[in-house]
């Protein structure tokens, strides 16, 4: 097995057992797959249409980024992105911009944008929506979320 194919095994291990998640042989979700946040006293963030995430850095372990997604009218969604020892803040960028297009389907656009951005967009119809921090284990990366 080549090294990265170890360590992208060794990180999805990891995070799963971090996250209290069952292996994808047992059914269950998988590290980095979307997840209902469980979290009925979290405070729902100012909402937006469009929100951006920068990141920047080089990531200096490897680590877990996850986010809250609160829709417009629904229950919180936690999306959480699998982040490799080394990865550069576009690879990060990319990585996030997937999960989010997954997670958060049809009623969004999700795009890579200047490389490092990831803009998340409400389509018409999806209304405004919250967007949250709630963790990044990756050592050195930086991420900011700004309403646009």
């Amino acid at each position: 097995m080549n090294l990265t194919l170890h360590r992208t095994a060794l990180l999805l291990a990891v995070a799963s057992s971090a996250l209290g998640l069952s292996s994808p042989a047992t059914g269950q979700s998988p590290a980095g797959a979307p997840a209902k946040a469980a979290a009925p006293q979290a405070e729902r963030p100012r909402a937006s249409n469009k929100w951006r995430i920068v990141f920047d850095e080089r990531a200096k372990s490897d680590g877990t980024i996850s986010f809250r997604i609160w829709p417009k009218d629904g229950a919180p969604l936690q999306v959480d992105v699998a982040v490799i020892d080394g990865q550069s803040e576009n690879h990060i960028a990319q990585s996030a911009r997937d999960a989010l297009r997954v997670a958060l389907g049809k009623g969004f656009h999700v795009e890579v944008d200047d490389g490092e951005d990831v803009l998340v967009k409400a389509r018409h119809g999806t209304g405004d929506f919250g967007l949250q921090l709630i963790g990044n284990t990756a050592r050195d990366v930086d991420i900011k979320l700004r309403r646009e």
